[in-house]
């Protein structure tokens, strides 16, 4: 059932109520076609062939007035038009029998509280003229313009009082909307000030805290005389780290604020693992690189970057549950680039801050959201492994 996109429609956005009104056209239409046709025929002298399609068609154009306004109108134009035609003038009421009264009435409430005012009004004036022209034709005799009259001030009292009822309605629900894009702009605003609150704890604690180590770790070599040329490149290697580090924190800052400069800051990719996995091995951790071929082709900047963090999650998780272990990393591009981050049991008992899991939460959630796969879990050795496939294209 598509969706009505008239201006005046007020029924077009509740599905429960179009529902009820879809039930309510074709109950009365059924009721109307068994009510009509017998009377017709033996009340008003029409063939009883010719009563069947009257009946069905002016029952069709009530169904119909759901969801073709312009197709029912004149459906059900033609229908009492025909029946005017047909029915005997002189048996009463004339022009409009009885059922084919109650049926133009119906039409005309749903086309107003669907469709809006105007459709309805479109229907009780093709109703009103229709008894004009037979009045006309045959003349005013046996209450025929009692009964046209009749039709016609009933017509326009139910059209007044469904064009008022779908006003109603339509005001209900702009209201409901209303309140509803109320709370979500609440729900936003809060959502935006639990972010920028957290984006300055960040700041204040973890970013301080790294630029010291930074400092630290760049200064240590002139600070401290002596310094073999190991221990200078191992300061080095954590002043890089630690320059790295922020350089990613200030762009996690940036999208947590909503800064439109968040998207310029450049992202790693695919082709930044090696440098991940050497800086890594500057722990003391032997782990094995493997990338076939060896020049990987053109992924996606989305795909090289869930790649990269998904090494960089997968390593950094080795090395703080499985301290010492060997650990391999292995990139494979076919039609998928297939990673797979291997570690072997723990050398040594982990540290006391070993992580919560989040990160192996947030590898699930970045592969599914390209649609690739991951299987994480334990080895048969008591090791771990993360295993993903990403599509390419």
């Amino acid at each position: 059932m598509s969706t009505v996109t008239t201006s005046g429609s007020s029924l077009a956005k509740a599905p429960t109520a179009r529902g009820w009104a879809w039930l309510t056209a074709i109950y009365v239409g059924v009721a109307m076609v068994a009510i009509a046709w017998p009377i017709l025929t033996n009340v008003h002298h029409v063939w009883v062939v010719y009563s069947m399609l009257l009946a069905l068609t002016a029952s069709l154009a009530l169904v119909l007035a759901i969801r073709y306004p312009l197709a029912a109108t004149a459906l059900g134009g033609a229908s009492w038009a025909m029946t005017a035609v047909l029915a005997s003038a002189t048996a009463a009421p004339w022009p409009w029998p009885v059922p084919t009264m109650i049926t133009h009435l119906f039409t005309v409430i749903l086309l107003a509280l669907v469709h809006g005012w105007r459709w309805g009004a479109a229907a009780w004036g093709t109703g009103a003229a229709i008894s004009l022209i037979a009045v006309m034709v045959v003349g005013p005799g046996n209450n025929h313009t009692a009964n046209a009259i009749a039709c016609a001030a009933v017509g326009a009292g139910v059209l007044a009082a469904a064009s008022g009822l779908g006003l109603l309605v339509r005001s209900r629900h702009d209201l409901a909307e209303e309140r509803s894009a109320r709370v979500e702009e609440s729900e936003r605003r809060g959502e935006l000030q639990e972010r920028n609150r957290i984006a300055q704890e960040l700041h204040d604690v973890v970013a301080h805290s790294m630029s010291v180590i930074s400092v630290q770790a760049t200064t240590a070599p002139f600070r401290i005389t002596g310094m073999p040329p190991e221990t200078k490149d191992e300061f080095d290697s954590i002043a890089h780290s630690s320059r790295t580090a922020l350089t990613e924190m200030r762009s996690l800052l940036a999208i947590l604020r909503g800064d439109d400069e968040a998207d310029l800051a450049p992202q790693p990719g695919l082709d930044d693992v090696v440098e991940l996995v050497e800086s890594s091995r500057s722990s003391g951790t032997p782990i094995e690189l493997s990338i076939a071929p060896t020049d990987v082709p053109d992924v996606p900047p989305a795909t090289g970057l869930t790649a990269y963090r998904v090494v960089q999650e997968a390593v950094s998780n080795a090395l703080r549950h499985a301290p010492g272990a060997h650990v391999s990393v292995r990139i494979r591009a076919a039609a998928t680039l297939d990673i797979e981050v291997v570690n072997g049991p723990a050398e040594r008992e982990p540290g006391a801050s070993a992580g919560a899991g989040l990160g192996l939460k947030g590898i699930r959630d970045r592969v599914r959201a390209l649609g690739g796969d991951v299987v994480i879990g334990p080895t048969p050795d008591d090791g771990f492994a993360v295993r993903a496939s990403l599509p390419i294209e």
